[in-house]
This record gives structure tokens, sequence and C-alpha cells, in this order.
């Protein structure tokens, strides 16, 4: 292995916080996002943007934490924005049934015809 297959940077401004996401989110990077929005909301921002632009997939386990972070986002009073979402990651969302938990961030994708 040459390096982590997930990573997550935090920029902090006044009032808000964006986490970039790099990578694969599976069930091995879920501690370090979680411990990564944990940080973030602490602050109380008024914003959490999340980049979805380095991550190039996602499953289950990672779509659950980005979706208890939407929860939190809700419970603090901050606004959830996704920013980025690649095609692998937007067809999750889609097939979740979740995309429009992410406001108007996430592309809509055409149905699949077989």
């Amino acid at each position: 292995m040459t390096g982590p297959v997930f990573a997550v940077t935090t920029v902090l401004d006044a009032d808000a916080c964006a986490l970039q996401l790099i990578g694969a989110l599976d069930l091995d990077g879920t501690a370090q996002l979680r411990t990564a929005l944990a940080d973030c909301f602490a602050r109380r921002p008024g914003r959490v943007v999340l980049d979805l632009k380095g991550l190039h997939f996602c499953d289950c386990a990672g779509l659950n934490v980005l979706l208890e972070a939407q929860a939190t986002a809700g419970r603090v009073g901050s606004e959830l924005c996704v920013v980025g979402t690649r095609t692998q990651v937007a067809r999750l969302f889609s097939l979740a049934g979740v995309d429009t938990w992410f406001a108007d961030t996430v592309p809509r994708l055409p149905p699949r015809t077989v």
C-alpha cells in the first residue's frame, strides 16, 4: 500500500467549515470522517460544505456517515451543502433515495435503461 485510501482535509473560517473528501469512503474511512465532522459541528458553523470532487467511491458505510452529518447539521442549526459530486457517488445517492436530502447540490442522473 502506498498511502491512505481515504483522506479528509478541513478548512475553517468565521462562519463556515469546508471538508474536502478524497479517495474511497468505505468502512475504513468512516472514523476519520466522523472525527472531522464532529470537530466541525462543535464550532456550530452556519454552513458546512462537503466537497466531494476528490471522492471517487462511497459505499453504504460512507453514505451512513453523510446522512448522519445531514441530521447533525439540522440539530445544530447548520446548513449542509454538498458540492462536486461525481457520478458514482451521485448514483449511490439516487439508488438510496437520498439525493434530495442534499438539496439541489447533487446532480440528478437520468434513470438507467436496461
